[in-house]
């Protein structure tokens, strides 16, 4: 059964909130537990933290909706693809796995029709 337009626009718009939504809360809740002497480690950190909260932003807000996945793609799947190179598991971080995979089906989908740039 084909999925009809008005569904795809739904479900467009729900992963579109989900994800950009998840995206800027994680991000806002590493940002307000920063303490500590700033080191390179800390601002490496900080800087993943802060573009995940403006690539959550503009997917929440529905502009360039494919950059910002890609590149919250890329942000979340960093860490991961770090413990994978250093004997981590595959399905060692389910919580990060899903949210990399989430964030590339919002890459690939779009903005849908109510996303800002239309």
């Amino acid at each position: 059964m084909a999925a009809s337009k008005t569904r795809i626009d739904w479900a467009l718009l729900l992963l579109r909130l989900a994800v950009g939504g998840m995206a800027v809360v994680q991000g806002f809740q590493v940002l307000r537990h920063a303490r500590g002497a700033i080191t390179m480690a800390h601002a490496s950190i900080w800087g993943l933290a802060l573009g995940e909260m403006v690539c959550g932003s503009l997917i929440l807000l529905g502009l360039w909706v494919p950059l910002a996945g890609g590149i919250l793609a890329a942000v979340l799947g960093w860490p991961l693809v770090h413990a994978w190179m250093h004997g981590a598991g595959l399905l060692s971080n389910l919580g990060a796995l899903f949210r990399l995979l989430v964030s590339l089906a919002c890459a690939l989908g779009g903005g849908g029709k109510w996303a800002l740039e239309r």
